[in-house]
């Protein structure tokens, strides 16, 4: 199956419909909006579990067991991280886990590491332009999953 599917277009859809004015909310203002985070999630668990109807019901397995590692782990960084991870980061990971983990978990990681890499080199063009301060996490995570969505990379 690729990516990129037809039957994936819907899901796809309400991914970008919901996510898109989070990465330029959390650009601007370093919040994510907790309508935006929860309806993502809201969104993808009743979008995908109709598109597991047409690619097998296999990826919603992989999404839900996506979702619950990526949650756990993301719950473990924000104990740990003392006000460094907002709440809003973990309710987003869980959100972006369940749509790249319904293409496979592979994905769901691939999208997750793409992100927290694109968001450190961030991090080292500001530091070393001089600019310190707050980075948001959103937009890293959700572009990276986003490139991890569309592109044509056939999978199982």
């Amino acid at each position: 199956m690729y990516l990129l599917t037809p039957q994936l277009w819907p899901a796809l859809a309400i991914f970008l419909l919901l996510a898109l004015p989070m990465v330029i909310t959390d650009a601007r203002e370093s919040r994510l909006p907790l309508p935006l985070n929860l309806g993502l999630l809201c969104a993808g668990a009743v979008v995908l579990p109709i598109t597991a109807v047409w690619v097998g019901f296999e990826h919603l397995i992989w999404a839900a067991v996506s979702c619950g590692i990526a949650t756990v782990l993301m719950l473990v960084l924000f104990v740990i991280s003392r006000g460094g991870l907002g709440f809003g980061d973990v309710i987003l990971v869980a959100a972006l886990a369940l749509y790249s983990g319904f293409i496979s978990p592979l994905m769901m990681l691939g999208g997750i590491w793409l992100g927290c890499i694109a968001t450190l080199g961030w991090i080292l063009v500001r530091r070393r332009r001089g600019i310190r301060g707050h980075v948001p996490f959103g937009p890293g995570l959700i572009l990276a999953t986003l490139l991890v969505l569309v592109a044509p990379i056939p999978t199982a």
